[in-house]
Order: structure tokens, then sequence, then C-alpha cells
């Protein structure tokens, strides 16, 4: 700069000497409360993820639960029914041997029952025989027996002969 020259010094404008200028404090403020809603919307949005993950890991975790229930009741169903059977076989297996000596019982009764009428029915046949045989000695010694008669009773004592032998082997 030279000496000769005029300084002008520039003054403010009116205008701006009156305006009011900003106050730092509001421009803070408005800063502050807009990282607020920033955070406060970050916020809200880790919430909602973590709700969903909740809902997603409670829905996950209740699957599992009734899975494992599942499969509870059904081990429990089974192994009821493995019992059941066993007392049912068991059950069986002694209606089984109660039946089978019960019928044992029954088959000696009705053999002695049968073998006292059997041998009785043996006797009768051998007196019935007996008599037969002595009948026939009598006819041959009478000439005035036919021989037809005579025959007759011999086919009489072969016949009980052979229902004797049947009789015996019965026994």
């Amino acid at each position: 700069m030279s000496a000769s020259a005029p300084v002008t010094v520039q003054m403010p404008d009116v205008s701006e000497l009156t305006m009011p200028q900003p106050d730092p404090s509001v421009e803070a403020l408005s800063l502050f409360a807009s990282e607020s809603s920033g955070i406060a919307a970050r916020i809200q949005e880790l919430e909602r993820s973590h709700l969903e993950r909740m809902e997603t890991a409670a829905a996950k975790l209740r699957d599992q639960i009734a899975a494992h229930l599942q499969n509870q009741h059904r081990a429990e169903f089974q192994s009821g029914i493995q019992v059941l059977r066993e007392e049912f076989e068991e059950r069986l297996r002694l209606a089984t041997t109660q039946w089978e000596a019960e019928r044992q019982s029954l088959l000696n009764q009705a053999r002695h029952r049968n073998s006292s009428k059997l041998a009785q029915e043996v006797e009768q046949t051998e007196a019935t025989l007996d008599a037969l045989q002595q009948k026939i000695q009598a006819m041959l010694d009478d000439p005035t027996v036919a021989l037809s008669r005579i025959m007759q009773e011999k086919a009489r004592q072969q016949h009980l002969q052979a229902y004797l032998k049947g009789l015996k082997f019965d026994v």
C-alpha cells in the first residue's frame, strides 16, 4: 500500500448490525435434537429387530418343545403298550396253564369213568361168552338140536369175541 492512497475502512452494513446473530446454543440444540432423533430411530430399529429375533427364537423353542413332548409321549405310549402286551401275554400264559390243568383233570376223570364202565362191559361180555360157550356145548350134546341153530350160536359167539377184543384194545 502506498501512503498517498486513501484508506477505506469498510464498515458493516446497518442491516448486518441490526440483524440478530444466530445463538450458538440454538445451533447446538438443533444438532442435539437431530442426533437424538437419529439415536431414537436406531433404538426403535434395534428394538424391532430384537423383537423379531425373540419371536423367531420363541417360535423355534416352541417347535422344539412340541417335538420333544411328542417324542416323550410317543415313548410313554409305546412303553404303556409294551406293559399291556406283557400283562396280556402273562394272563394268557396263566389262562393257558390253568386250561391245560383243567383239561388234564377232566381227561383223567373221563378215563377213570370210562375205564370203570369199560371194565364192567368187558366182564359182562366175558360172562355172556362163557354162558354162550356152555349153551353151544349143551346143544352139541343134544342130538335133537338142528345144526343151523348151532351155527347161529357159533356166529353169535364169534361176533361177541370180536366185540370183546375191541373193548380190550380200548383199555
